[in-house]
């Protein structure tokens, strides 16, 4: 599935509740995060346009930020420590890509239930 793709389906998803009395200028929904040149790079939808901000940035948004994250099913401490390897050139694609996949794996388990559910 392409990153675009992939874009639609997770603001699909959580776009109702994130926006759920959540000033659109105020509404930040994380979608994915990627090596830059000297920094994590994150790709997150605020209001109804993407944006591209450095970890260091992205979190200087504030609480929408972190809860964007954690509704995402990413974790806001182990995103810390990536962005800090990449920082001092230690960065390991395979643990950005762990990260995703638990990510992935957490909302499959919150939207996806069984009717006995």
């Amino acid at each position: 599935m392409d990153r675009l793709a992939a874009i639609s389906m997770l603001w699909d998803g959580m776009r109702k509740r994130v926006m759920r009395g959540v000033p659109k200028d105020e509404a930040i929904v994380f979608i994915d995060a990627q090596r830059g040149a000297d920094d994590l790079v994150v790709t997150i939808c605020r209001g109804f346009s993407p944006d591209y901000l450095s970890w260091s940035e992205f979190k200087s948004l504030g609480s929408f930020a972190t809860s964007a994250v954690v509704a995402a099913g990413w974790s806001c401490r182990k995103l810390d420590q990536i962005a800090e390897s990449v920082r001092e050139g230690l960065f390991l694609e395979e643990e950005l890509d762990q990260l995703r996949e638990q990510a992935r794996h957490k909302r499959n388990r919150v939207y996806i239930r069984r009717p006995s559910d």
